[in-house]
């Protein structure tokens, strides 16, 4: 983006080296002088404006330092980064997909930021939760700017009408799978108010079903590690999913739709039913497990939706994962580029963001430490949920992501990940949805000995 300071002032401009990479000087009226960084992300919508409101704060803090900001649509972000990273050119600070974090470190082509932290005095374990730093043999590639998680989501109205007590708040105190399963049978009615235990239940004039069935690699992905186990296998050695304890998730999550029907078919979430936020606030459906990106779906709306961590089948668990944030090694000496980026990745100035702009929404949950303070910052931050009274939403988030049992999400631990997930996994497991196959007879046969890789160390 060109920055007003160039339709405002007089200013020549003196570059190291090609644009987005070397210190970048633009001197104007009066022989002052500022320094650029340039930044690169793929957001739009809400999310590009709250950026960069999040930058113009920066600057107004900073007025020595001009942010040179660039937005490429996320279609063609990725070829554009390895275009530039191949020309030597890349931007001062960019986003990378957390699945290309590591494979970019380990090709030195993103700053190791180290030595940067060790300098500035900084443990990131010690002012950022683990799923956000993507580090490995003593390196450290990415501390991100928020993060995400997996939900339970609920309707509170029809957990009440049908006598089920709210689940906890506490992550480690998840309902079990075979109670949430209850809950949502309880909870389904067919047109004549029947559930599916009575004798008189129709399952083809369903009007309110008690969940939906998680079919996308997220859900399904946080549901196997509460079995003990993940696409692949603890050691990253052999295929996780495609053994017992990954077998009974799948088959599990299958029959919500196909075996118990209190939840739609898969055919059925692709179409009528593919709203699921709307179809929560509207009574359609009472429980939803969904990604932590959904909840504005709902506090945009006022909805006083209720939040919880994942069933467990036999521990509690949940993944957690963040965007990649990332320096280039053009970058490693120059100190206005670190400060912006532990500017940019310190969450309390997101909320202050927030708090400051009413036209923008606070994106993604706090990574930052410092947020959890069970006083004035978390305070800030369940206030930026201005429509409705988030305290036991945040309660249950901060749970959640403060958590051991907590992990790096699979997509970005697992070498070759999308490989293996587009061209195996899915495949497979859509003729398990489909009822077509059970889990056994789809997993079990997968051979995935030529594209397992294991895990990014």
């Amino acid at each position: 983006m060109k920055k007003r300071m160039v339709a405002l002032l007089t200013a020549v401009c003196m570059t190291g080296s090609a644009v987005g990479t070397g210190t970048l000087m633009c001197k104007a009226e009066g022989n002052s002088e500022k320094k650029v960084v340039t930044f690169y992300m793929w957001a739009d919508g809400a999310e590009q404006e709250f950026d960069r409101a999040m930058v113009a704060q920066y600057e107004k803090e900073h007025p020595d330092v001009d942010i040179e900001e660039n937005y490429i649509p996320y279609a063609e972000y990725l070829s554009k980064m390895n275009t530039m990273a191949a020309a030597n050119s890349l931007p001062d600070i960019f986003n990378l997909p957390e699945g290309n974090v590591f494979e970019w470190g380990e090709k030195g082509a993103i700053l190791d930021l180290a030595p940067l932290y060790e300098a500035a005095g900084i443990n990131p374990s010690d002012v950022a939760i683990e799923p956000t730093i993507f580090s490995s043999d003593g390196h450290i590639w990415t501390v991100s700017y928020n993060c995400t998680t997996m939900l339970l989501y609920y309707n509170k109205e029809l957990l009440r009408e049908s006598g089920i007590e709210f689940p906890s708040l506490d992550a480690s105190d998840p309902w079990t799978w075979e109670e949430f399963v209850n809950a949502a049978k309880k909870m389904t009615k067919d047109r004549k108010g029947n559930s599916p235990d009575d004798t008189d239940f129709d399952p083809d004039d369903i009007v309110v079903y008690g969940t939906m069935m998680p079919t996308d690699w997220a859900r399904f992905i946080a549901l196997l590690h509460t079995n003990g186990t993940g696409v692949l296998n603890e050691d990253g050695t052999e295929f996780g999913i495609g053994q017992e304890a990954g077998i009974e998730v799948i088959q599990s999550i299958a029959d919500l739709g196909n075996k118990i029907h209190c939840a739609p078919s898969k055919a059925m979430a692709a179409g009528a039913f593919s709203d699921e936020p709307t179809m929560l606030m509207n009574g359609q459906v009472a429980m939803v497990i969904g990604g932590g990106w959904s909840l504005s779906d709902y506090t945009s709306e006022g909805f006083d939706v209720g939040v919880a961590t994942i069933p467990a089948f036999r521990q509690a668990a949940n993944i957690s994962w963040a965007t990649g944030l990332c320096m280039s090694p053009e970058a490693a000496d120059r100190a206005e580029v670190f400060e912006f980026y532990q500017y940019f990745t310190n969450y309390n100035n997101s909320i202050q963001t927030a708090i400051d702009h009413d036209d923008v929404s606070l994106g993604g949950f706090p990574h930052t430490l410092a947020v959890f303070d069970g006083g004035e910052n978390e305070e800030k931050w369940i206030s930026t949920y201005s429509r409705l009274d988030a305290t036991d939403i945040c309660t249950a988030i901060k749970s959640i992501l403060q958590a051991d049992t907590t992990v790096l999400g699979d997509n970005v631990r697992v070498k070759n990940f999308p490989t293996i997930m587009d061209n195996m996994v899915v495949p497979a497991l859509d003729n398990v949805w489909l009822n077509e196959m059970t889990a056994e007879e789809a997993l079990t046969p997968l051979d995935l000995s030529d594209v397992i890789e294991g895990y990014w160390k």
